[in-house]
């Protein structure tokens, strides 16, 4: 008898010791988790912000296909029969995120992304979290099978590294759109001039357009449209290519400047393509045209005019999943010519495809 009432003394002592060791036990959850991105900053602040793009990545395992969206800046989800919940509260565009955290069997938290621009390609990405009034039932899963940041911040640094993959994705995603025949309306333009190696043409029209770009700038000169490449020649063989960079303009600009010249366009029949996306897949768009204006026994003007327009300026569109570069090729009409500035003209890809 006095046994076991010592054994129930030992036991009784045991749960009061445990007990108090688990009331002293941190009330808070506090941790974050940082990764290195590249992408812009704007572009990472806008996809996570937008609560639609978090079924691929958010930190907690959805237990149930009942996962719903509300809206763009509400995210819940079924666990255990519980509803989680997350919320944006409060936004400063394009560094920071706060959101309020519901979650079965943790008090309400809150979450702060922090984003960080490094390059204007590359960011750092600082998920953090904090909650106040753990429940003793947790607390006392925390004092024996682990800590918080134990438990939750390795979900957080998986949830990071398939942000990172999520963004990468959402930056490469493009559409090709032949839009049929219509007509471009022509006009004069400024531009400058260069041959190059196809390889590397495209670096070439990074430094060239903004020197049209900025001299139309400076000069106040009156844009009458988006700015276009015109290709001159398009040699396969050699791998070289012949083009200007062009802005249109309303009237005929006589410039003092040699390397600016003013240049005039007729109106013409086209076949227009629509390429929304990275400027990389620009290669496959003008292919696509073509081998649209193939298979519709479409025939290209004798003048040989091609040209790629550049709706989109990713100074203020950073995601090159945004960017509209709308490709014309020329069609022959019954009454076609050949002005005498376009004569001998090569298109791409006239020889091979």
């Amino acid at each position: 008898m006095k046994s076991t009432k010592y054994i129930l003394f030992i036991l009784l002592i045991a749960f009061i010791g445990s007990a108090i060791y688990i009331a002293v036990q941190p009330n808070e959850i506090s941790f974050s988790k940082t990764r290195t991105i590249n992408a812009p900053q704007e572009v990472i602040y806008k996809y996570v912000n937008h609560l639609n793009h978090w079924k691929s990545w958010a930190p907690w395992k959805k237990t149930s296909t009942s996962d719903s969206i509300l809206n763009s800046k509400e995210y819940t989800w079924l666990k255990d029969n519980a509803i989680g919940r997350i919320t944006t509260t409060e936004v400063s565009k394009p560094s920071s995120i706060k959101q309020r955290l519901v979650f079965p069997e943790y008090p309400v938290s809150q979450l702060d992304w922090k984003i960080d621009s490094i390059s204007p390609k590359t960011s750092t990405v600082t998920f953090s979290m904090r909650s106040d009034n753990i429940p003793f039932k947790k607390k006392a899963y925390y004092a024996f099978f682990g800590t918080p940041e134990e438990e939750l911040a390795p979900k957080f640094e998986t949830s990071l590294t398939q942000l990172d993959s999520a963004v990468s994705e959402s930056m490469k995603v493009y559409s090709i759109t032949i839009n049929g025949i219509t007509n471009h309306s022509g006009g004069y333009y400024l531009y400058n001039t260069a041959s190059s190696k196809i390889e590397n043409f495209q670096d070439k029209i990074k430094i060239m357009m903004p020197e049209i770009t900025d001299y139309v700038a400076e000069n106040n000169i009156p844009m009458a449209g988006f700015p276009f490449v015109l290709y001159h020649k398009w040699d396969e063989v050699n791998g070289t290519v012949m083009f200007s960079c062009c802005v249109p303009t309303s009237t005929q600009i006589l410039t003092a400047d040699s390397d600016i010249l003013t240049g005039s366009l007729p109106g013409f029949k086209t076949l227009k393509t629509t390429l929304k996306g990275d400027y990389n897949y620009l290669d496959k768009a003008r292919k696509t045209t073509f081998k649209h204006l193939e298979t519709n026994s479409l025939e290209k003007a004798d003048s040989n005019i091609m040209l790629e327009t550049f709706v989109t300026n990713p100074k203020y569109k950073l995601n090159p999943a945004d960017w509209v570069t709308e490709i014309y090729v020329a069609l022959k009409e019954e009454s076609d010519t050949i002005p005498l500035d376009l004569k001998g003209l090569k298109l791409p890809l006239d020889d091979d495809n």
